[in-house]
Order: C-alpha cells, then structure tokens, then sequence
C-alpha cells in the first residue's frame, strides 16, 4: 500500500479488491485493518487485512501494520 489511510474519512472513501469485473471494489469494514494487503492467491489481487484494529492512526491499523506505518 503506498498511501494508507490515516484519517476515519480517508478509510471510509478508500475501495478494495478492484479489478476489471468489479471496478468499484469493496468498501472499507471498520472491523478490519484498513492496511491492504496482497492474496497470494490465483487472481493476485489486494485485498483488506482480516485482522481486528485497535492500533495506530486513529485505531485504523492491527498491531502487525502500525509497526509498518511508523516506519515511513
């Protein structure tokens, strides 16, 4: 991810998962992460982190991606 969301609002406006069949993508679960994070998977495309927020910027991120963004 290049720019995370910082802000709830940011959140809220970002889409997940876009692709060609669903240009609109998914919305933003305030029960996840809001990291986005890449599916190892067959179609490659990047998706919301599964795990519960409660860290970082404005309570967005998981433990795990806080870290991430307080390096940059």
């Amino acid at each position: 991810m290049i720019y995370p969301p910082v802000t709830k609002e940011e959140a809220l406006k970002y889409r997940y998962c876009r692709w060609a069949g669903q240009p609109n993508g998914v919305i933003y679960m305030s029960r996840y992460c809001a990291y986005e994070v890449y599916d190892m998977g067959r179609g490659g495309l990047f998706h919301q982190c599964g795990r519960k927020p409660g860290h970082g910027p404005e309570q967005l991120y998981c433990k795990q991606h806080s870290k991430k963004l307080s390096r940059t």
